[in-house]
């Protein structure tokens, strides 16, 4: 009984101190809403999305965002583009697009909305996984020329005017999209698609405290499981 008593508190002493030792996840610093860079096009919905070359109909090309899109920031340099948006004829896409590696200076930049980039900030890649969901298939998304378009290309960028629509406060990007299987299906100049929006900041997106990663979490409940074994055997 002694043994069971003293490996189960050996066990929960270990889980507990791997649980600390192991980083927090990155937290978010802040958040908001996404809308549309225009209001409306000769097609009658906002400049939010346009997938080009995905249909040959000029007006199913263009999407509005939807209520409920978040830009969230977190302080590990990665950000969120998360939602989902609706052209004309009512069909739907959905964004999952991870942002990593950001920076406060960049070049070249689209500077359709605004020459001042006082505070315009970009991400320079997409995760792998990234995707914009239409009609039910997914299209993997790049940065425009990636892994090559470092110093080259415009990346993903946000600030006052950095939507290439408006003087306003948003953000946009080109994308070369792919199957799947890697395979090459609307890329280069002529036919990436393409983001514009608008942001307005939400404070009750961000900013958020550091919470456990899911591999702290499990050892943390391991730890507290098998110090209530260790109890209960002493009992």
């Amino acid at each position: 009984m002694k043994s069971a008593i003293i490996k189960g508190k050996s066990l929960s002493a270990l889980a507990l101190a791997l649980a600390v030792a192991l980083p927090a996840s990155a937290a978010v610093i802040e958040g908001y809403d996404v809308s549309n860079a225009v209001s409306s096009t000769s097609c009658g919905t906002g400049y939010g999305l346009w997938t080009n070359t995905l249909t040959s109909a000029k007006c199913s090309k263009f999407y509005s965002f939807n209520e409920g899109f978040t830009f969230i920031r977190s302080d590990d340099g990665t950000a969120k583009f998360t939602g989902s948006a609706t052209n004309s004829l009512g069909n739907a896409a959905s964004f999952d697009l991870m942002l990593t590696g950001f920076t406060d200076n960049y070049s070249p930049v689209k500077q359709g909305g605004s020459f001042e980039k006082a505070d315009w900030n970009f991400y320079t890649a997409l995760s792998s996984g990234s995707r914009i969901t239409v009609g039910g298939t997914d299209y993997f998304a790049k940065l425009i020329g990636a892994p090559d378009n470092i110093g080259t290309k415009p990346v993903f960028q946000y600030g006052t005017g950095a939507n290439d629509k408006t003087e306003a406060f948003g953000g946009s990007v080109w994308m070369d999209m792919y199957s799947a299987e890697g395979d090459a299906l609307f890329t280069g100049m002529n036919d990436h698609w393409d983001l514009n929006f608008d942001l307005d900041l939400n404070p009750d997106l961000g900013p958020d405290v550091d919470v456990p990663a899911p591999a702290t979490l499990g050892l943390l409940a391991l730890g507290v499981a098998a110090l209530r074994l260790s109890r209960r055997s002493k009992s």
